[in-house]
């Protein structure tokens, strides 16, 4: 295989990152399930802006009050019950995008959306699709 080409490909690749991370800005990681919440702080480490791994709603809502512009979360827990969290999140932040990693469960995925998630990470999730979905700046805040 031609190294120039595969370099050019991972040289290319890590740009996107860098300009995602830079769109971004600061990133609140809030997610019951560990090995998500492990993999996408280790992904985000490398990218500039601040990242946070909260250990939960309380850490998190701080956090947000410090100006994180997004919110990735798996689900909505303590001190935060529902979905609808989602709502009042928003209406406090109104500049938060909130991107909701999804369970596998359609329902969850539609309640989310509909309660005022940005955007759904698909499992299984990937580097490419956490760094495109803070990259977007076509989604209304």
């Amino acid at each position: 295989m031609d190294t120039s080409k595969t370099r050019k490909f991972q040289d290319k690749s890590q740009e996107k990152f860098q300009d995602a991370a830079r769109v971004a800005g600061d990133v609140v990681v809030l997610c019951a399930d560990e090995s998500v919440r492990d993999v996408i702080a280790y992904w985000l480490s490398s990218q500039p802006g601040r990242t946070v791994v909260a250990a939960d709603g309380y850490h998190a809502a701080k956090e947000l009050e410090n100006g994180c512009r997004w919110l990735i979360t798996d689900r909505v827990l303590p001190p935060w019950p529902g979905l609808d969290t989602f709502i009042t999140l928003r209406s406090r932040h109104p500049d938060l995008r909130i991107a909701f990693v999804e369970s596998g469960n359609v329902h969850d995925g539609i309640l989310a959306r509909v309660t005022g998630a940005s955007v759904l990470l698909p499992r299984p999730l990937t580097r490419q699709a956490v760094n495109e979905a803070l990259a977007r700046t076509d989604l209304s805040s």
